[in-house]
Parts: C-alpha cells; sequence; structure tokens
C-alpha cells in the first residue's frame, strides 16, 4: 500500500464536508490545576529562559502536553498574559508549559526556534516530575507564537541547541492562532508598519536586516517554505479576518499550501476578529480543546496482526 497516498486521500476535504471531533474515554471533564511560575528551562551565558507550568490535579494521571508560545512580535514577552485562557484548557486535562523565548534583542533566528524544541525536550525529560505522557505532545501559539509554533510541527528534529539531546522535540498537533507564514509577503496587504524594513519584527527577526534584500534567509525562517513532502502533524489554524497586524491571508495561504501537499489541516476564519482580539473567546477555546483532544486522547493502538503474521500454534 502507498502509505502517503493513504494519508491524502483521508486528509481531502470535498466541499461540504462537516467536523464532527472524535473523543475519547481517556478525556477528563474537568480537573482543578496548579500553577508553577517561572520554572527554569534553558540558560544562555546568564540568560534564564523560564517556563509557566499549569499542572491538573489526579493522582497517578499522566496528561498530555501542551507547549505555548505567547506572542510578541517575537520581541520580550509578557510571560503571564495567556495563562487565565490557558487555564481553561488546563482544566480539561493537560499540562500546559508557556515558553519563554530569546527575543530578538538577545538573538536573531533560529534562538526562538531553538527555545520552544528546547522546551518540549525538557519537558520530557521531566515528564515524570510534572505529570507528562510525553508520548502526547502539541505545540500552540498566537502571533508571532503562532509562526513558531508552525515552524516547530514542520521542522521536527531540526533546530537543537544541544540541550537535552537524549529527547524528542516531535509534536503530535500544531495550534497556530494568526500566526505569520511568510516574512516576504507580510507587509502585501498590511500597512500599518513597513514589514520589510531593517528595524521591523520581521527585519530583526532575521538579524536587523532588509527582509526582501535577504530573501533565502527569510524563506528559512518563514513556515510557508518548508518541506512538507513528508509526515507531519495535524494542523489547526485560526485567523480574524479583519487583522490588522498579520493579515489573514498568512493563514490563507498556509493552509491551502498544507492541503496542495496532502496534510491534514483545518482552517477557521473568525468574522470580525483583529488581532487577538474577537479571536480568544469561549467558541475558539473550544474548537481548540477539541482538536487538541482528538489528537492528544486517542488511544495508541498497535497495528493489529494479519492471519499470515501470526505464528502458528
Amino acid at each position: 500500500m502507498d502509505k502517503k497516498a493513504a494519508a491524502i486521500a483521508a486528509n481531502e476535504m470535498p466541499e461540504g464536508t462537516q467536523l464532527i471531533y472524535g473523543q475519547y474515554p481517556e478525556r477528563g471533564v474537568y480537573y482543578s490545576s496548579s500553577y508553577i511560575p517561572n520554572i527554569t528551562y534553558a540558560e544562555y551565558d546568564g540568560i534564564e529562559r523560564t517556563l509557566q507550568l499549569i499542572v491538573p490535579h489526579c493522582a497517578g494521571r499522566k496528561f498530555p502536553l501542551v507547549v505555548f508560545i505567547q506572542g510578541s512580535a517575537w520581541r520580550k514577552q509578557d510571560k503571564y498574559a495567556a495563562i487565565p485562557n490557558l487555564s481553561h484548557i488546563a482544566a480539561k486535562g493537560y499540562v500546559i508549559a508557556s515558553v519563554q523565548i530569546r527575543e530578538t534583542d538577545i538573538a536573531p533566528f533560529p534562538a526562538a526556534l531553538e527555545d520552544v524544541k528546547c522546551a518540549i525536550r525538557y519537558m520530557r525529560k521531566h515528564a515524570e516530575q510534572y505529570g507528562v505522557d510525553p508520548q502526547r505532545v502539541a505545540v500552540w501559539g498566537d502571533s508571532s507564537g503562532g509562526h513558531l509554533s508552525l515552524m516547530t510541527g514542520l521542522t521536527i528534529g531540526e533546530y537543537n541547541n544541544g540541550l537535552y539531546q537524549d529527547y524528542s522535540d516531535e509534536v503530535s498537533a500544531v495550534v497556530d492562532y494568526y500566526g505569520v507564514s511568510d516574512l516576504l509577503t507580510l507587509g502585501r496587504y498590511n500597512d500599518i508598519l513597513d514589514h520589510d524594513a531593517a528595524d521591523s519584527p520581521e527585519g530583526l527577526f532575521i538579524g536587523g536586516k532588509k527582509v526582501k534584500e535577504h530573501i533565502e534567509l527569510a524563506k528559512k525562517a518563514s513556515p510557508i517554505y518548508q518541506n512538507m513532502n513528508k509526515e507531519l502533524p495535524p494542523f489547526l489554524i485560526v485567523h480574524g479576518d479583519s487583522d490588522s497586524i498579520v493579515h489573514i491571508n498568512q493563514s490563507v495561504e498556509m493552509y491551502k499550501a498544507l492541503k496542495e501537499h496532502g496534510q491534514q489541516a483545518l482552517f477557521y476564519k473568525v468574522v470580525g476578529g483583529e488581532h487577538g482580539m474577537g479571536v480568544w473567546h469561549p467558541q475558539v477555546l473550544d474548537v481548540t480543546e477539541k482538536f487538541l483532544s482528538a489528537h492528544l486522547y486517542r488511544p495508541m493502538l498497535e497495528k493489529p496482526p494479519f492471519q499470515h503474521e501470526v505464528e502458528a500454534e
């Protein structure tokens, strides 16, 4: 059987297709959780990078892990901004690790991407301590964090900074809220700032360079130019159609590229949604959690033996 062709066929979405998310008995209804602030996962020349953890309570239970990247235009993050919203997801049965990246004032690409992957490996190393099932990991981010979430799912096994090398950065699901997918076209439909300038967020991200004068570097740092002709995790993309910072076209083109390569991707357009405002609300969070549940709580079934593989008794 051609496994790639089978996967492409399964991921087709004919016009009129409706979605119902799979649910499994392993998924809980509601868990009380604890907040554990400022866990250091890496240190670079005296600069500590930390995690904000939200851990559900259930003695002896291991939960899926969701690593979250707070958007910040790749600059200094507000590490605590998303904690209230993330707590709603944690209560459904997920360990949440919100990761602090090295902002562009400290180091350019690929430092931030390396940090996300390092945080995933750190959490796998400490899975027992924090009640994590290391086989069930997802990544989620908004804005620049959405960009890093996409890049994490598209470059599994790459961009290793050397820490916790015995552990994998693989993820089983990717969630992107209004993230940048193409540094080269970000300014096409947005005039709020000069996205191609060396001092723009994108220019600073690639080292304080003019984006259009460093095309290959910009492509290397853009999700849409990554190799999609390989097995990838499923993607959930959410974007407001009134976004004045990152135009929704960034998500439309990313979704189209994933589908053209036969990948599993879902795209939700939030009518009237701005850049964050109008997007973070219960309906979107419910869709997000159902997507995570469908991929992180799905039973891991072993391949059943066929009659010619069963040893004769």
